[in-house]
């Protein structure tokens, strides 16, 4: 029988408050309180850093960040720059990573895999590429993963270029790599895709990778589960 994990599908949210609600889960999820879960969201145009992104390339580029309208958030989880913005699709898992494999890496393998298979789907051949972490299309990007392992639980996740605009990526090295192209699906397919069908494309391939059965949860239903105010995340 498979293992319950909450799905939480949401729109638009900002990344602060997207990051809060992963904090809050993650509490939750240790204390055993809730299930594993998984959300699937978009965040505004927004730039992360991770934990080895130098300080004062953050600093000394933030003005011209904020300036273009641009969020700037320095992050705990692994991995150095990358950029989200609508039209993009978000994974986050709260898990316990044992549950599924004791190796760090092959959870990364894990949310390619999901990734990969939901691209195929959409007649894409995906594929990874040797030292780097994420999934590619012909030498150009297109799926991001950068992940924190707090006490054996996990927080962050993936990203995949679905209908977005990938010019900002050109304002930052994406994952720390020099020269690299960044692709979408509407760039490929050239036409817009559907947001919906690929979030449910996404939570039936991370549904047959992790061997869960995924449920679906309200915000609301979620929000009162943690016991947190009604505009946490919302308003």
């Amino acid at each position: 029988m498979r293992r319950k994990n909450l799905l939480l599908q949401l729109g638009m949210v900002e990344y602060g408050k997207a990051w809060e609600l992963q904090k809050a889960l993650l509490e939750a999820r240790i204390s055993g309180n809730i299930e594993d879960c998984l959300i699937l969201l978009q965040h505004p145009p927004t730039f992360t850093f991770g934990r080895r992104y130098k300080e004062g390339n953050l600093i000394s580029n933030r003005e011209y960040y904020v300036k273009n309208g641009f969020a700037v958030y320095k992050t705990d989880r692994g991995g150095l720059a990358t950029y989200h913005g609508p039209g993009q699709v978000i994974g986050y898992p709260i898990i316990k990573m044992s549950t599924y494999t004791n190796d760090y890496y092959q959870y990364l393998r894990m949310l390619e895999e999901v990734m990969i298979r939901t691209l195929s789907g959409c007649n894409i051949a995906a594929e990874r590429k040797e030292g780097y972490t994420g999934v590619w299309v012909k030498g150009a990007k297109i799926g991001f993963i950068g992940v924190r392992i707090a006490w054996g639980y996990t927080i962050h996740g993936f990203s995949l270029n679905v209908n977005n605009d990938v010019s900002p990526f050109q304002f930052i090295t994406p994952c720390g790599i020099q020269g690299v192209m960044v692709t979408s699906l509407q760039n490929l397919l050239k036409k817009n895709i559907s947001i919906k069908a690929i979030c449910r494309e996404l939570a039936g391939h991370y549904s047959d990778v992790f061997q869960g059965q995924l449920v679906s949860i309200g915000i609301s239903a979620m929000i009162q589960r943690l016991g947190v105010g009604k505009n946490f995340v919302m308003g």
